[in-house]
């Protein structure tokens, strides 16, 4: 009995310590993590959330190619993947790489195969997340059962899940925020300068994923800012940094790629102007912070909505608690956690486009960890009221808990049987003559034709425009050299405007080869008629015809 009240009350120091704690508690709370983190039991139950949550993914993954979730980008992604080529800026090279690999597993589509590579990243987050919250919530009793639950609680989060079983960057990025996090716990709590080592390894090819994990990097000075001591050793930091410029190395595959002319080019960064402009996103900078005030009330109540979304609103509660309490059990912890989601939520919020709020999924790791600390304190409360049923009632609904997100969120993520890039593809193709010219405008067709083309290898007679790229020099000549048969006009007096510039296109190309456009705009109807070319009446995509030179036959 003497025992079991020791182990209790150390559990419920640990779980409330003072706000400013001895060097003594400080080093017993070191000395606890890093049982922790050697205790095998903890890595298989982050090992067992992460094939639980890979199960799910793997169940309602999407079969081929989808648009849904905001997944217009999978078709470039996975073209330029399976190609070696260069999607849209950044370039995404670490990513290019891992999805090339994914694309040669005998399993699938293609598209699913890219597709599997998001729901592993996310699988991975999921499980890490379990350990980091072993490594950093109270001990206790129940301490195992609420980082598994927290673990689970992020997997079937509304955002993670969206991502995870549709081809986009974001769940790798994810992967590197929460892998980052865990090296960064596991060297504070004492363990080996290799961890930190590691960490500046995968902050280097991490930003060769996606440029916001730099978001990262001063709230990690917070974080580490107890053991600076040991942090600004030269032997520790410049290894770090040597390997976060060895890791960040990994975008000179973009020049590389380049050489070989892929047919997914973007910026073809062979010169240092076309290289910069593809690494620093300059065709997207203009939406960086760029949102109009009037849109600012309704991006606040849709993202209220989708704050509660993520674990259920009962969740959130628990989130919320746990986060105002976070300060008292780990103040750099608490800190870090928020200077990081502000500069996410800031970044996502003024980001001028309509799927801005997934730049918000890293800021699900912090949310789950708090999660799980007001589990933890819910549980400590029930537990001081020494009443068995009230214990066992509490610990079932905090392991329920993600069960619930798994059924609430499960219908809206399930993408098993979506076939909506296929059936774009389908439509499109099926209705294109042989050396067809097809003319597109928006992303979503583009990469979905791009997909099967380059990626499947349909239809390699007909030849894809997109309309807007045709506004840069590097397309212009992209086009020239991957169709010579297709005269590319350049811009002239007389064509100042992207419209205007395609019409010169169209007209010089009208007579060479049958000419399609999958979403004309209302300025292009003033110079050309579109009639319907498919089977299903009147929709895309359309045959092209000059109003001064079409006559309807019979």
């Amino acid at each position: 009995m003497v025992a079991r009240h020791q182990r209790d009350s150390e559990g419920a120091i640990e779980a409330q310590p003072s706000v400013r704690q001895p060097a003594s508690d400080q080093s017993r709370l070191t000395a606890l993590r890093a049982l922790r983190a050697a205790n095998p039991l903890g890595a298989w139950l982050a090992g067992g959330v992460a094939a639980a949550a890979l199960a799910v993914y793997v169940a309602t993954l999407a079969p081929g190619l989808s648009v849904e979730h905001y997944g217009y980008d999978g078709g470039d992604l996975i073209a330029a993947a399976r190609t070696l080529g260069i999607p849209h800026p950044t370039g995404y090279p670490t990513y290019t790489l891992l999805a090339h690999l994914f694309t040669v597993l005998p399993v699938g589509t293609i598209a699913y195969r890219a597709n599997l590579l998001s729901a592993v990243c996310a699988a991975g987050s999921a499980g890490l997340l379990c350990h980091i919250a072993q490594l950093v919530l109270p001990s206790g009793r129940y301490a195992l059962a609420i980082s598994a639950a927290a673990g689970l609680t992020l997997a079937f989060s509304s955002l993670l899940w969206s991502q995870a079983v549709i081809t986009e960057v974001y769940t790798l990025l994810l992967f590197f925020c929460t892998a980052s996090l865990w090296l960064l716990v596991r060297w504070r709590s004492g363990g080996s300068d290799r961890f930190l080592w590691t960490w500046g390894l995968l902050l280097g090819l991490g930003l060769g994923n996606h440029l916001t994990l730099a978001l990262m990097v001063p709230p990690m000075l917070i974080l580490l800012w107890p053991e600076r001591q040991r942090l600004f050793r030269a032997r520790t930091l410049l290894p770090a940094a040597g390997l976060c410029v060895a890791g960040v190395a990994v975008y000179a595959y973009l020049p590389l790629a380049a050489h070989h002319f892929p047919p997914v080019n973007w910026g073809n960064p062979q010169t240092w102007r076309g290289f910069l402009w593809v690494i620093t996103g300059k065709q997207y900078q203009p939406l960086v912070f760029a949102l109009e005030p009037e849109m600012i009330p309704g991006r606040l109540g849709t993202w209220a909505g989708l704050l509660g979304d993520q674990f259920g609103w009962w969740g959130l509660a628990l989130a919320l608690a746990g986060a105002w309490a976070w300060r008292r059990h780990d103040r750099s912890l608490a800190h870090f956690a928020l200077a990081w989601v502000s500069l996410i939520v800031a970044y996502a919020f003024f980001y001028d486009a309509g799927d801005s709020h997934v730049y918000l999924l890293p800021a699900l790791v912090p949310l789950a960890l708090a999660w799980g600390l007001g589990a933890g304190y819910l549980l400590d409360l029930v537990e001081r009221r020494r009443a068995g049923w009230q214990r066992l009632a509490a610990v079932a609904a905090i392991v329920v808990l993600p069960a619930g997100s798994l059924a609430l969120h499960w219908q809206g993520a399930d993408l098993s049987h979506d076939t909506s890039g296929a059936t774009i593809i389908r439509q499109t193709l099926e209705a294109i003559a042989p050396g067809g010219l097809v003319i597109v405008r928006r992303d979503g067709p583009t990469f979905s034709l791009w997909y099967a083309i380059y990626a499947e290898g349909q239809r390699p007679d007909v030849t894809v425009i997109n309309a807007p790229l045709l506004a840069y020099t590097w397309y212009r000549d992209q086009l020239r050299r991957q169709y010579p048969q297709v005269s590319v006009p350049e811009p002239t007096a007389g064509s100042t405007t992207i419209d205007e510039l395609l019409r010169e296109f169209v007209t010089r190309n009208w007579t060479r080869q049958p000419v399609y456009a999958t979403d004309p705009s209302d300025t292009w109807k003033a110079w050309f008629d579109f009639v319907p070319a498919g089977k299903q009446g009147d929709s895309p995509p359309y045959r092209v015809y000059l109003k001064t030179r079409w006559e309807p036959q019979g």
